[in-house]
């Protein structure tokens, strides 16, 4: 695996951390995986439709 930092704004980060505890995540890196493969498959699946941004 790759290293990746960024900034968030601190609302953002108390999001995340509330999501990891509600959802089950086993780190707040397991729902940023995630949440990057739900982007990409979203992102995919409107190009197929032909959906302009």
């Amino acid at each position: 695996m790759v290293v990746v930092s960024f900034h968030i704004p601190h609302s953002l980060m108390r999001e995340l951390e509330r999501l990891v505890q509600e959802v089950g995540f086993t780190s707040k890196s397991e729902a940023i995986r995630e949440a990057i493969r739900l982007l990409i498959r979203e992102y995919r699946r409107r190009n197929a439709g032909g959906v302009a941004y």
